[in-house]
């Protein structure tokens, strides 16, 4: 997986990278402040267990509002197994997105993510692809987590172990952001229920198990349900919900027909699957959390359940902005001088949806 501006191509199995975090540290009761901070002593920080909130860190702005406006919890569970140790730290949810922070502890390596396939995995053509036993596989690299809630364990999800950094400027080590963006809003959850989380570590036989307490702290969401169309030559798309949360704006539309293509899409290029940007009333954008890109001609169908950043007010109108990219015949994509995907807006299809708050 990649940041939200850039793109995801669609595999079986794929090793997944980070966004990064990062906290004050704490050793031997001294706190470490802003100054120097000597080479022994930032390799000894490593291993100290990071002391408060670790989403007020991230990268990710929405997370540090959710962290430091009180939207977040701390159920500090751990488990240990041959002298490994795995706490889940900090829990947000709001209804349609979910992360947890993994803090490691009892390996001395940076890196948290497995590098070998798990068990099953397969490539693009479908083969099996070959890992070491577990005798021979080095200890204390995670997989990915499997999630279970309400009986559903198949989601939508994002690992990244770079989390941010201190206010001194040291990276967070030994922390993993585990994030859910898709296929949590349609359970219609309560605001309080458990969630599994396994993790299966290298050289360790059993996997890490947690049950782990979820609440919904954000109020005052926005709902909407527009069932609205828009239409252009075979290409449309029906907009059921929109939904702000003070972390997350999400949109979920039907789309259907062949995706219209520009005169600069033809020959050797073609436009990608269909893609939606929004706005606000004054024409600011929120940033799409991930981009999924599948390497193929795009389906005729697509039920769309995606994620952005909140806006920083509730708008009086949201304009959705459907784009194509261009992608070549090998179904890279096509890319302008400063390396930014090329976007092309088709604005006969653009829709303006009304906020209206109950």
């Amino acid at each position: 997986m990649s940041r939200s501006s850039e793109i995801k191509r669609t595999r079986k199995w794929k090793r997944k990278i980070a966004i990064s975090v990062t906290a004050a540290a704490m050793l031997g009761g001294v706190v470490m402040g802003s100054g120097f901070v000597s080479p022994v002593m930032a390799d000894a920080l490593k291993n100290v267990p990071l002391i408060g909130s670790v989403f007020q860190y991230n990268e990710d702005s929405s997370l540090k509002k959710a962290s430091t406006t009180g939207l977040t919890t701390a159920p500090n569970l751990s488990v240990t197994k041959d002298g490994v140790t795995l706490s889940i730290k900090e829990v947000m949810f709001d209804g349609n997105r979910l992360a947890f922070a993994i803090e490691r502890q009892g390996v001395d390596d940076d890196t948290m993510f497995s590098p070998y396939p798990p068990e099953g995995a397969k490539d693009e053509n479908g083969k099996l692809i070959p890992s070491p036993p577990l005798e021979q596989q080095k200890k204390g690299y995670i997989h990915m987590p499997d999630v279970s809630i309400q009986g559903k364990n198949k989601f939508f999800g994002m690992f990244s172990q770079d989390v941010g950094k201190t206010e001194d400027g040291q990276d967070i080590h030994n922390i993993a952001l585990y994030e859910i963006m898709k296929g949590l809003a349609e359970m219609n959850l309560p605001e309080a229920f458990d969630m599994t989380v396994k993790l299966n570590v290298t050289g360790i036989k059993e996997p890490f198990e947690f049950v782990v307490p979820v609440q919904n702290l954000a109020k005052g969401s926005v709902v909407l349900h527009p069932d609205q169309t828009k239409s252009s030559g075979d290409f449309s798309y029906t907009v059921k919900q929109l939904e702000l949360t003070p972390v997350t704006t999400r949109l979920v539309l039907d789309s259907k027909g062949k995706v219209p293509a520009t005169a600069q899409q033809t020959g050797d290029l073609s436009p990608s699957k269909m893609h939606y940007d929004i706005v606000d009333q004054d024409g600011n954008p929120v940033q799409q959390k991930l981009i999924e890109y599948p390497n193929s001609v795009p389906d005729t169908e697509y039920h769309e359940d995606e994620a952005y950043k909140p806006f920083a007010n509730t708008p009086t109108s949201i304009t959705i902005k459907p784009y194509t990219l261009t992608a070549k015949r090998d179904w890279s994509l096509v890319t302008d001088d400063k390396g930014n995907l090329v976007k092309t807006y088709h604005k006969d299809l653009e829709m303006t949806i009304p906020v209206i708050q109950k």
